[in-house]
Order: structure tokens, then sequence, then C-alpha cells
């Protein structure tokens, strides 16, 4: 694919970008996903300096009297309300993904980093995006494409369509779905990838047309599943448990694409969050697309148990719009076997089933440590607060989604 575009400051100290060689450099690499490979290798500044001369060389160019400044790390992320290195009116080449979503003229741009042909195996999204972003490549040669250019660019590559959706209560074992399915080699999973909850948001509250709307997050989607391996047979997205709420936007994106819901004993998620509060919790939530009705709630039990009601109330409303799979908590280890996989369209294999197997007797959220079900203790924990305010949200949908479970046979 082509990277041309419009480039935008200067990378190489001591040279305009409009000087020859420095500039002829800079359009090598932005042209070649090979030169980005063999930068995108380097986390240390020097290496890479040292690196940057030694191609610059290759190509008989002349960087010696130049001092080259690899920007500074940015983990806040402050870089996306500034100007960007690289912009450019297409996708850039095949190894970099869309991480973090930018203000822009009535809708979103994205910021991209380099990911060469590496796995998105943490358990997060962002988790990777954390490992990614900080190497000098992507500090050196941040691109960034406006929604306009983010659209073009999925009309010229061929990407995977996703072949399931993860939508949930929250803590309700999305996280372990993501990382069993994640476990198979020829997997791409992209989970709670924040480009997604931007665009969705701008989605739902800019009022554009649906087919604007349907493109644009095509079109992101699509960029996340990039077969940059080139061995990428499946593609699932595991979705901030918020985006339920848009679930007919998705649907009208994706109409073949099966997706399942997943959820919990409503005390166990809340003592979860009580415990270590999520956004779900935080007063005014999502206030724009209506989860709830803050003037109305005066605890944070109170608050999260009318958010979750409301992703229960969503997924039971739109249960009918087809593709879907409920799934309880309860049933989720033993779903993973073959109900939740053949929904997504595959028998796992000996070889699949292993891997998951392996993922699964792991922390979804801490990999480095094992597995221990936490059912009890989240019952032994529950207050009378808690108590209360699941009785007044929750207990109505959660027995409502139960029985629409059981009477269509799903999950089980």
């Amino acid at each position: 694919m082509n990277s041309g575009g419009a480039m935008g400051a200067q990378s190489v100290t001591g040279h305009s970008s409009d000087d020859g060689d420095a500039q002829q450099l800079w359009d090598a690499i932005l042209a070649s996903p090979a030169l980005q490979a063999r930068l995108g290798d380097h986390c240390d500044a020097a290496d890479f300096a040292a690196e940057l001369r030694v191609i610059a060389e290759e190509l008989g160019l002349d960087l010696a009297s130049a001092a080259i400044e690899v920007p500074a790390p940015d983990p806040l992320g402050i870089s996306r309300f500034q100007g960007a290195p690289v912009t450019l009116g297409t996708w850039p080449q095949i190894g970099w993904l869309p991480v973090r979503a930018v203000p822009g003229h009535g809708a979103p741009a994205f910021d991209w980093a380099w990911f060469g042909d590496r796995a998105l195996s943490e358990p997060l999204f962002e988790d990777s995006v954390n490992r990614v972003a900080s190497r000098p490549l992507s500090r050196m040669f941040r691109t960034r494409t406006d929604l306009a250019a983010l659209i073009a660019g999925a009309a010229q590559e061929e990407t995977l369509e996703p072949d399931g959706i993860v939508f949930h209560m929250s803590r309700c074992g999305s996280t372990l779905v993501a990382q069993m399915l994640a476990a198979v080699p020829h997997h791409i999973v992209a989970s709670e990838a924040a480009p997604i909850d931007a665009l969705v948001q701008w989605a739902v509250t800019s009022g554009a047309p649906l087919d604007q709307q349907v493109a644009a997050l095509r079109a992101l989607v699509a960029a996340l599943g990039r077969d940059r391996s080139g061995n990428a047979r499946r593609f699932f997205l595991k979705l901030d448990a918020w985006n339920v709420l848009a679930l007919p936007l998705f649907r009208a994106a994706f109409p073949s694409t099966p997706w399942i819901f997943l959820y919990r004993k409503p005390e166990e998620v809340m003592v979860s969050h009580i415990g270590m509060p999520g956004l779900h919790f935080a007063a005014g939530v999502v206030p724009e697309l209506g989860v709830v009705d803050t003037g109305n709630v005066l605890s944070i039990e109170d608050q999260g148990a009318a958010v979750l009601a409301k992703y229960l109330e969503c997924a039971i409303e739109h249960a009918s719009v087809g593709g879907g799979l409920l799934v309880n908590y309860a049933d989720l280890r033993s779903a993973m076997k073959s109900v939740i996989p053949q929904h997504f369209g595959f028998d796992p294999d000996a070889d699949e089933l292993a891997a998951m197997a392996a993922a699964a007797r792991h922390n979804s959220k801490v990999p480095d440590q094992a597995y221990a079900d936490d059912t009890e203790q989240k019952r032994a924990a529950v207050t009378s607060a808690v108590a209360a305010a699941v009785k007044r949200h929750l207990e109505a949908p959660y027995n409502r989604i139960e029985a629409l479970r059981v009477g269509i046979g799903a999950g089980g």
C-alpha cells in the first residue's frame, strides 16, 4: 500500500523537512515496511539513531553532520493534543495500528503506532499500546490520519472481518474470553481498544448520518484487524462494557458477525467494582449515552447498580436483533470449550483447545498469576448497601436475562 500523504514536522535535527538527504531518508522509511521493521525492533534511542545512520549510508545519503533527536517518551499520551510528525491521507504501512483518538474538526482523528508483526497478547489493547508506542520509531514517526483518511484507507487494503464481538456486563469474564481466544497463534483479538470507544461516542452523539457512522466504525475495526503477521485467520473484538449501549450500531456495521453478551450475578459484579471502582461507577458516566440519571442516584452502590442494570436491559432489548448468544459467567469456562467458539464459527482443534486451556489456568488480567475462583470471596463481601442496590436496580433485569437465556437454550 502506498503511504503517500502530507508529511509534518521534521524529526532529524539540523535539517529542514525539505532538505535533500534528510527528506529522502524520511520518505524511504515511510514507504518501506522492511526499513520500519529494522528500526522498530530498537527500544533504545541511541541504538535507533545508530540504525538510522546505517540505513542512510546504505541508501547513499549523508547524515554525518545531523544530530538525531528522538522525541521523549509520552506515557500519558499528551502528544495527542499536539501536531503529529507525520500526517497521511491514507493508512500507514502494514505494521501500524491506530492507538489513540485525538481531537479533530468535528470528528476524531487517530494517532498510529508501529507494532510490526507483534501479537496483541496483553489482556487489554492499552497494555499492548504501552509496550510499543514508547519505542523510538513510533515516537519519531508518529502518524496521524483524520476520519476521512481512515475511511479512505480501508478501501485500499484487505483486512479480516471480525469473526465475533464480545459484549459484557463488566467484571464477568470478558477478559478471560479475550485471553483464551488470543492464545491461539493465528487469532487477532482487540481487547477494549480505546479508539473504538472514542469513535462510538462520536458516532452516537454527533448526529452524523448512519451510513457515515457505519463507514467510520468499519474502517477503524478493519485497521485493528490488519493481518500484520501474514498468518491471521480469525479476528475478534472484546469491547468495553458500555459499548453494549451501541449494540445496534455494531449490528448495522457488522450484520453477519455473531456476538455474545456475558453477565454475572449482580452482587458479585458490584463487589468487584466497590473494591476497585471502574468508570461505570463514576457519577455521570457516559451521560451522553443516557446511561443513568445521576440526579436520582444518591450512593455509589445505587449509581453502579443503575448503570449495570442499563447494560442488562440493553442486551435484553436487542437480543432479538440476531446473531447473539447470552452467557452466564457460571457457564463460561465450559462454554469456551465449544459453545462460544462454535457460535463464532469455528470448532477448535486439539492445538487450539490446548492453547485456550493453558490461558484459562492464569489470571486473565495478571497472566503471571494462577487463576483462582473468587466467587465465594465476592459473595462473602456483599454488604447491606450492595444487596439493597441490587434489589432496587438489578434483580428484575437479571431475572429477565436469565429467563431469556434459558428460554432460548443459550450459554449452557
